[in-house]
């Protein structure tokens, strides 16, 4: 298979730390991607909204088809900033999350451009694991209003993503009586009555499977000393809610187990749902295009993550394709992306737009 991905600007920014919110590394690795563009005489700019870099190549008067990648990623030892490449993989921070699949779409972009596409504005934000809000949120309210599709390649696999969870993140906090750990008689244990109140909770919205909604319990805290019963304890739970239409009984089983516990609840951030049907015409499109470049049928699963698809799909009402390549590892210490799934992503996306 013909190589096309860039793999010495793939190199260069899997070993530029850009962590989210560290503006100074993002706007270096923008800059890299800037050089790029530069380079086709493509117009681009670049410019940063509340300390959070972006990225616009194309034109916006006549865009039409967003492709939105994301620089930042997250944190990793020295070692994990080394770009390898071992047995047709690539190794390193953010080859597959995103940088990778990034390089992958610039390359389409710029094929595309070149042969006359000039309705494709090819975007990059720089704080998507941190939640997305000053990049992508700010871009789909502000700067995006024109755009009737995007293709954002973000996902865990060459498979389409018809559901991404919506993360729901909410603290509980529960109030008790203090006194000395050796008479609890006297006290109220704020710690235990939380403890059974964020039991009761998981066992209520946890589903069976792992393509359901979950509920995780990622923080605790409760009292001063060893020797003290807590007269206070709080909880923050992760919940991943599978479908917009759940919301409403989640909420009840809050306030019903909240309040049989005498404990409160109140969410952190609003859910930001996105999802897309198999019959939308756009899901066909690609379906097609990637059948012939890979000599397969395209998978379809539910991201149990989040992306930036959510605010396009919230702001916007857009269809929206969100795919990857082939890999695993994402933030962990063995990230890695198979080379011909980046070359294959970047072919279905030129065959999958001269479609349309």
């Amino acid at each position: 298979m013909k190589n096309n991905i860039n793999k010495s600007l793939l190199k260069k920014l899997v070993e530029i730390k850009s962590l989210s919110q560290e503006t100074v590394q993002c706007l270096k690795a923008l800059k890299l991607i800037e050089l790029e563009v530069n380079k086709e005489n493509i117009p681009v700019f670049i410019d940063v909204n509340e300390g959070v870099p972006f990225l616009i190549a194309g034109n916006l008067q006549q865009a039409e088809v967003l492709f939105l990648s994301h620089i930042d990623v997250v944190p990793a030892t020295n070692e994990g900033f080394k770009f390898k490449e071992v047995d047709n993989k690539f190794f390193g921070r953010g080859v597959l999350d995103m940088k990778g699949p990034l390089v992958a779409t610039l390359d389409a972009f710029i094929k595309l451009w070149k042969a006359g596409h000039k309705n494709i504005i090819f975007a990059v934000t720089s704080d998507e694991e941190v939640g997305g809000f000053k990049g992508a949120a700010f871009l789909a309210k502000n700067i995006l209003g024109k755009i009737k599709m995007a293709l954002i390649p973000d996902g865990s696999s060459e498979d389409m993503v018809l559901i991404q969870k919506a993360p729901f993140h909410i603290k509980i906090t529960a109030r008790g009586k203090s006194a000395h750990a050796s008479r609890p008689w006297e006290g109220i244990n704020a710690a235990e009555n939380l403890g059974k109140c964020c039991g009761e909770i998981l066992a209520k919205i946890n589903g069976k499977k792992p393509e359901e909604t979950t509920a995780t319990l990622c923080q605790f805290h409760s009292g001063e000393t060893i020797n003290m019963l807590p007269d206070k304890a709080e909880a923050v739970m992760d919940i991943r809610i599978k479908q917009e239409t759940e919301v409403k009984v989640i909420v009840k089983n809050l306030n019903q187990v909240t309040k049989k516990f005498g404990c409160k609840w109140e969410q952190i951030d609003e859910a930001l749902f996105f999802e897309i049907k198999k019959e939308q015409p756009l899901i066909k499109k690609w379906q097609e295009a990637f059948r012939a470049v890979h000599q397969k049928e395209a998978g379809f699963v539910i991201e149990n993550g989040a992306s930036d698809a959510r605010f396009l799909w919230q702001e916007l009402k857009i269809p929206i394709i969100v795919t990857s390549a082939k890999g695993a590892g994402a933030h962990s210490h063995h990230e890695w992306v198979d080379v011909n799934s980046l070359n294959q992503l970047s072919e279905t996306i030129v065959k999958f737009i001269i479609s349309l």
